[in-house]
């Protein structure tokens, strides 16, 4: 990091160049740039489906700060989670303004509803009155907003231990204990780790606390809080839906909308596993109910190696038309390995076989806009990238394709942004309204 008005001199770059180490590192690295056009995939034409009339779409923002005046260093961040509900029968009958073509924002938000939640959190320092230190503030703040926060049914908390299981063990959330197996207590109660006496909640179960680390900023756990905060929502509102026929039809009448990939990573992998199970369980009841229907979850991916990799195909002759409109891809896992995210050892598992709950699609609508989306498909077993073709995929493009606003982008995780997001001025105005 450069000091003021100062400029980067020649010296450095002109010994690393005379002493020849860039082109030994060439000689050394594996060839991968062939200087041609990238071969391409299998496209195929997309398959008739039908669109679903509603889309729930889901989103997360957070955003971390320090207290101006605090000694030491004292911080706190704001996460929070946005939901709406998107009536996709009435979005199609808007009128389109003559200018650009695009719904009139007036009218798009008579098309849905929406909810916010959000939660106020400690980071570095910032310890309570009491004496409760910040990590343990931390947690006993995250369990209760658990508690609280529901979307018609169980609350956060229940979705929670219901996806975990019964038996569940986590480390002991004191970092001074070295205790392994600590029982996870159901909810709106605690327990206690046998060996220190630590008070134990059913969100320890997340594991987030153990990025919580003493004078290090816990952004990371804050992310965390954020990413654990959608999935939950997701399957709270599944379990409300799926309990009732009612709710069951909807599932069958709706796409369940999510932002980023569908996958769970860090410390809570662990629900990846989990939010599968449910979602085939919630797949079998609707399917019990109504021969043929199913649930569709997906979400849109706006960047990363399969969204590069998209833009890299779509490239030649000219940028963005070397894609057919209104077809598709599969990648399977032997392609991603080779061509996308390569393979770390040779004994590793097939791609997204332990983090992934959906799979990547990759879109060109009938309009020309490119989506990468991932796709969840409650009747395979992992790794989704092996498994013939899902079942919902035809409803998916069908309703995914008249979403799409502009290459990776979707009007529904656009619409639910609106909602979800903190503003960056003022999310940094509010933690700065701590200090006295």
């Amino acid at each position: 990091m450069p000091y003021q008005d100062e400029r980067a001199g020649l010296d450095a770059i002109r010994a690393i160049t005379e002493s020849g180490v860039v082109e030994s590192f060439r000689t050394e690295m594996a060839e991968r740039h062939t200087g041609q056009p990238l071969p391409l995939p299998r496209f195929e034409p997309c398959p008739a489906g039908k669109y679903r009339s509603y889309v729930v779409a889901i989103d997360g923002s957070n955003i971390y700060a320090p207290i101006p005046g605090a000694l030491p260093c004292t911080e706190a961040g704001l996460v929070s989670l946005g939901m709406v509900v998107i009536d996709v029968r009435k979005l199609e009958s808007l009128p389109h303004l003559p200018a650009s073509g695009a719904a009139d924002p007036g009218e798009l938000r008579r098309t849905e509803k929406s909810v916010s939640l959000g939660m106020m959190l400690p980071g570095q320092n910032a310890a309570k009155k009491d004496g409760t230190m910040p990590r343990t503030w931390f947690r006993e703040i995250l369990n209760n907003e658990l508690e609280q926060a529901q979307l018609g049914g169980e609350s956060f908390a229940d979705t929670l231990y219901h996806l975990l299981g019964d038996g569940r063990t986590v480390r002991c959330p004191n970092d001074e204990c070295n205790e392994q197996n600590v029982g996870i207590p159901t909810p709106r109660s605690s327990g206690e780790c046998k060996t220190c006496g630590e008070r134990v909640f059913v969100s320890d179960g997340l594991r987030i606390q153990e990025q919580f680390l003493e004078n290090d900023s816990p952004t990371e756990c804050h992310h965390r809080v954020r990413d654990a905060l959608e999935m939950l929502a997701l399957v709270n509102t599944l379990r409300y839906l799926a309990a009732s026929d009612r709710g069951l039809r909807a599932i069958a009448n709706t796409a369940f909308v999510m932002d980023g990939p569908l996958a769970a990573f860090g410390t809570i992998a662990v629900l990846a596993r989990a939010v599968r199970k449910e979602i085939r369980r919630v797949q079998e009841l609707v399917e019990r109910q109504q021969s043929g229907a199913t649930l569709l979850i997906m979400s849109g991916v706006k960047s990363g190696p399969f969204v590069d990799h998209a833009e890299e195909l779509d490239r030649a002759p000219e940028p963005n038309k070397r894609l057919s409109k209104n077809h598709f891809w599969l990648p399977d896992n032997d392609y991603i390995r080779a061509n996308i995210v390569a393979r770390g050892s040779q004994q590793s598992k097939p791609w997204g076989e332990l983090t992934y709950y959906g799979r990547p699609v990759v879109l060109k609508t009938a309009n020309g806009e490119r989506l990468v989306l991932n796709l969840a498909q409650p009747e395979a077993d992992p790794p989704l990238t092996n498994a013939p073709r899902p079942r919902v995929l035809g409803d998916a493009l069908a309703t995914a394709g008249p979403l799409g606003v502009s290459t990776n982008q979707f009007l529904a995780l656009r619409r639910v942004h609106s909602h979800a997001a903190i503003p960056l001025k003022r999310g940094t105005d509010l933690i700065q309204s701590l200090a006295p």
